[in-house]
Parts: C-alpha cells; structure tokens; sequence
C-alpha cells in the first residue's frame, strides 16, 4: 500500500505554520545564519529517546532564501513558504503550498506532517542545523546540502560482465535512466552518462537527473551497454528498477555478450533473432513463406520485432529477471495460402507468455501456470 498526506496531516502542517513576519537581517539573526543555506535530514530525536533516520537524506530537505521564503522537500512531495524569526535563534514557519502527491510508507512523512508547525528554534553546530520542536517535542538534525546536489537527483550503479574479457581501448560504455511506464509506448530517457574507455569491469557510473520528471506513481529502470566500434558488444537482458515503488538510488548491472554478426548467442533474449520451432509441445511445420516465424526483442527500444510466417508483427514487451510479457501485439493484415493456423496460434501464445528460460540456443517460454507455450532457436540475425 502506498501512503498519501491525509487530511488532518496537511490541516495540521498548512494551517499549523503560523507567519510571524518576514526575518530581518542583522549580525547574527536567523536571516544571516540561514539565509541562502540548504540543508538535508540526518535524524530526528524524539523525546521518548527513539530516533528516525531517513533512507535517503536527499527526499527530505528545507531551503532558506534570505527574503523569508522556503522550499521543501518532503519525500516525493514539495512545496513552498515563509519562514521568520522573532529573536536570537527563533524560528518558525508560514503557510506552506505542498503537492500531494502519494509516497510510499515511511514513518518521517507521518511525522513531520504532524511536527513541524511547532518549529520553535534553532541551533548551528558543527557545522550541522538542529531545528527544536516547543515543549521539549524533538529535535531535528540536518546536515548541510552539497552544491553538487541541489536541485538535482543521481543514480549511482555499478556494470560487471558475464563473460570475462578485455575491452578494447575503443569501448565505449552507455547507461541510461528510463521510464518505463508505459508498456504501449518506448521509454522515454531521464538520463545518461557515457564513459569512453571505461577499461575493464566492473565499471562505476553515476547518472545524474532531474528530481522534478520524476513521478512516484512511475517506474523507472537503469539500461546499459557497451559499444566497440559503433557494434553492440554487451547489453542488460532484464530490467533494473530504481527511484520508486521501494527502489533505491544505486543498481548493479549485469551486461551480457551479444551475437557477432553471423553467429549464434547461446545467451542474450533481447537483440538475438529468435526462430519459432515448436507451439507447445507440437512441432511446427517447415513453411514454403520466405519469412519463418520469428521473432526479435529490440534492448534499445523495448519493442517486438518479427513474422508470423506470413505477416510482419509489432509490439512491445516488458522484461524483468525470467518474467516476460508481450503487449500492443499487432500485425499486418495479409493473406497467405498457408502458415495462417500457425500464425494465428503463434500470436495467441505470446499473449500467454509469463516466463522466460535460455538453454544454449533453445528459448522456452512459458504462460503463468509453468505451462510450455512456445519453443524457439537463435539464429544469425538477417
């Protein structure tokens, strides 16, 4: 389940944050040690001794502009405000404009919600900002916001390779951060980085992208690859989730070979070139068509590529770990004198596909139940 701000939770933090005037600057005030800083949640203290850590300080932080505004960032939700502060080390804030947007359960969200319109004061200490609730309610720690990180979110991951082997000097390593949303349409890049001459695996990158295009309620995967004179050398064959639904910040990418030009791979699903040879337990027939059922996952698109034995078919597909599901599938609308049955059936047999499984040059795919569907062969790609 995933949670949202509840009514009586905004109520308490937009009409809590009572305005007491715009901070003045003076030596020494709140307007001159605060504003202008940024500033990220390390812990909050509570008086019962129990302490909250955040899971990633970045989801949690508060920016002070030196007129009086504020912006924070509470989880997967903003927003704006005022803050000010009425005499030596005082400090509390003004109505606060703040998206709704749903995050996923994390006690801090629940608990911010309920104390922050009772800010009171504030302490500078080493280096940190200790934000103090009235009553004795709490203490909260922030550290300060690096430069390198306002406004900006990161990715960081590391790429191995299943085979073992040298890259040469010209390689060229690729990872991208997608959106992967939606299954009728390609996904859309959010970020990339490209390191050339990476030298051997395993290979450390760092995407960095926008917090704003990011949606809680999306899904979002890291895709890599590697390049040796403009030939796909390595790619990930399943998805990698980041950012959402309980995801986190870093990923481990594994990259595996993909088949030379005229040879066979006895490994990647995506970008190998798939013959049909059996529709469940029964043996397909040899077709006089020129083009044999087949088909081809494209890494680079996340679409389905192939033929029936008499038409050409289109669509696309989702891919994590042995889970594998064709949607959108579509064809062209020929007549053929024969293959039509096979056709047909072949199509029906990708709407049931549930797994995935490679044994040297066979794939076997199989419906939810574990029932075999379809059997194929890699050929060269043509």
């Amino acid at each position: 389940m995933r949670s949202a701000w509840t009514p009586s939770a905004l109520a308490v933090l937009l009409l809590g944050f009572v305005c007491m005037g715009r901070a003045q600057a003076s030596p020494g005030s709140a307007a001159g040690d605060l504003g202008g800083t940024s500033w990220r949640l390390m812990k909050f203290e509570g008086s019962d001794d129990k302490t909250l850590t955040p899971d990633d300080p970045t989801k949690y932080t508060v920016m002070f502009d030196g007129s009086g505004s504020v912006s924070v960032r509470i989880d997967c939700n903003r927003g704006h405000g005022t803050w000010s502060s009425s005499g030596p080390h005082q400090l509390e804030f003004g109505p606060l404009a703040l998206t709704r947007a749903m995050c996923p359960p994390a006690p801090l969200n629940d608990r911010i919600g309920k104390d922050w319109a009772y800010v009171r004061s504030y302490t500078l200490r080493d280096g940190h900002l200790f934000l103090s609730l009235m009553a004795d309610g709490g203490v909260y720690e922030f550290e300060p916001l690096g430069e390198e990180t306002k406004g900006e979110g990161s990715v960081k991951g590391t790429a191995l390779c299943r085979e073992r082997m040298a890259l040469p000097p010209d390689a060229v390593f690729e990872a991208t951060l997608e959106d992967i949303s939606k299954a009728d349409a390609p996904a859309e890049a959010i970020g990339r980085v490209r390191l050339d001459s990476p030298g051997n695996p395993p290979i450390h990158f760092q995407i960095r992208y926008d917090p704003s295009r990011i949606d809680p309620n999306h899904r979002y995967s890291v895709r890599g690859s590697i390049v040796v004179g403009n030939k796909l050398f390595f790619t990930t064959d399943q998805t990698y989730q980041v950012l959402t639904a309980g995801h986190g910040h870093e990923v481990e990418l594994l990259l595996r070979r993909v088949a030379e030009e005229g040879s066979v791979s006895t490994g990647p699903l995506e970008n190998t070139y798939w013959k049909l040879t059996n529709l469940g337990n029964t043996r397909v027939p040899a077709s006089s068509q020129e083009k044999e059922p087949h088909f081809i996952l494209n890494s680079e698109t996340r679409r389905v590529s192939g033929s029936g034995g008499c038409n050409r078919l289109t669509g696309s597909y989702e891919l994590n770990g042995d889970h594998l599901k064709f949607s959108q599938m579509a064809s062209t609308m020929m007549a053929c004198l024969e293959g039509m049955d096979t056709e047909k059936a072949f199509l029906q047999a990708l709407e049931q596909v549930n797994t995935w499984k490679i044994e040297g040059q066979q794939l076997e795919l199989f419906d939810a139940a574990g029932n075999l569907v379809a059997r194929f062969e890699a050929r060269p790609n043509s």
